[in-house]
């Protein structure tokens, strides 16, 4: 399974029907810790030094509205 990998330090589950993103990281202990974005959050990638909005992974995307 990806989570033991010893190598990943981060992955991100990206929600398909509205702005959410779940970003698991690897604490120093080895212990994955969860961390919840929404819509105007910054993603913050630690491990590869990266941040960037939420909205950018959803540029472009038109959510369908629920009846």
């Amino acid at each position: 399974m990806y989570r033991r990998n010893p190598s990943l330090q981060d992955y991100l589950l990206v929600d398909a029907e509205k702005i959410a993103i779940d970003l698991y990281r690897k604490n120093d202990r080895g212990n994955w810790e969860i961390f919840n974005y929404q819509s105007g959050d910054n993603i913050e990638l630690q491990s590869i030094d990266l941040s960037f909005p939420i909205q950018s992974v959803y540029e472009d995307i038109v959510f369908e509205e629920l009846a």
